[in-house]
């Protein structure tokens, strides 16, 4: 269990970069209309998940806001 875990750890941090990148390479008005939508997706995603995955995901979005308007 730990290699999956270890391999889905990677796989967030990859997909938080490439988030992170697609949001930077947005204009500013264009990153103002996605985050919005962005949020409403993670509490929908939120309801659905056990503890350790809501902690991993709320841990996520926060490094992802980072680079939001």
């Amino acid at each position: 269990m730990p290699s999956q875990f270890h391999s889905l750890q990677g796989e967030v941090v990859a997909l938080r970069c490439a988030v992170a990148a697609l949001l930077g390479a947005l204009p500013p008005e264009a990153r103002q209309r996605v985050w919005p939508t962005f949020e409403r997706m993670l509490e929908l995603m939120r309801d659905q998940l056990p503890p350790a995955a809501k902690e991993s995901l709320d841990r996520t979005a926060t490094s992802i806001a980072a680079v939001a308007p």
